[in-house]
């Protein structure tokens, strides 16, 4: 501890009231399932046609798979926000203080990483709908 820091409360003074996987789960899933939503939508839609056009994939419309993971990839992030906002509740009260104060001394930490989850998963779950969206307009072959 440095000589700025004596006499100094523990930075994250409610950080017994988030479980380690509650916050990695907050701030992590929507990017992770964003990643996943996207890379299997991908691999399945993007060579669904040969080159002249015809048919790849034997079953007419939008293939099942992408959308169920588009879905279960939007549940989810969703719930990532959920979390967030929980865990957001539960350390609003965690620090007082200006802005200067707490950016100097990093006071807040565990009421930081909420606000990022909320910012994260909003983002992605934003971009997950999108991309489904996306997958039930668009049209099976370009050709």
């Amino acid at each position: 501890m440095t000589r700025a820091h004596e006499g100094e409360a523990h930075p994250a003074p409610h950080r017994d009231r988030v479980a380690a996987h509650e916050g990695l789960f907050a701030v992590w899933a929507a990017p992770l399932v964003w990643a996943v939503q996207l890379t299997v939508s991908f691999a399945a839609t993007s060579n669904s046609c040969f080159d002249a056009g015809d048919r790849l994939l034997t079953h007419p419309g939008v293939e099942i798979w992408p959308l169920i993971v588009s879905i279960a990839a939007l549940l989810i992030a969703l719930a990532g926000l959920c979390l967030s906002i929980v865990l957001l509740r539960r350390t609003r009260d965690e620090t007082g203080g200006s802005e200067r104060r707490l950016v100097e001394t990093g006071q807040g930490r565990t009421r930081f990483m909420a606000v990022w989850g909320i910012a994260f998963s909003s983002v992605f779950a934003f971009l997950i709908a999108v991309n489904l969206a996306l997958l039930l307009a668009m049209s099976e072959c370009a050709a």
